[in-house]
């Protein structure tokens, strides 16, 4: 083999290299953005749950416009993304924390209000 050979044969291994390590970042990038939004999906779901605790009355098994009493239901516990724990702040406000089953640094924390809107997202890790 000559020499200009081996080069070529040099140069394409380093380029397959670079794409092979460019490729990986990407879908690492990727794969943290999907379990970010796949949480604040499951924050949103548990907030509708916990809103319809809120607005149902005590002898039904509600709260009676309040947060104090709701206890996350098991199936809302943890799943493939993460796993999940409530918090009432108040009777108005209840807190929803996430922590990924990915990486434990990644958390998401949201804030519920009387509506079921959630607000003061806080993420921490690679979910900033």
């Amino acid at each position: 083999m000559g020499q200009s050979q081996i080069l070529i044969i040099a140069i394409s291994i380093l380029i397959i290299g670079i794409s092979i390590l460019a490729g990986t970042g990407f879908f690492s990038d990727d794969e943290i953005e999907a379990n970010k939004k796949a949480m604040i999906n499951d924050v949103n779901h548990i907030a509708m749950n916990a809103t319809r605790y809120y607005r149902r009355i005590g002898a039904l098994g509600g709260g009676g416009y309040s947060y104090l009493g709701y206890a996350l239901p098991s199936g809302f516990r943890s799943n493939l993304n993460g796993k999940y724990s409530v918090n009432p702040v108040s009777k108005a406000v209840l807190q929803i924390a996430g922590v990924s089953a990915r990486d434990t640094n990644n958390t998401v924390v949201a804030q519920i209000d009387t509506y079921g809107k959630a607000s003061n997202w806080t993420f921490t890790g690679d979910f900033k």
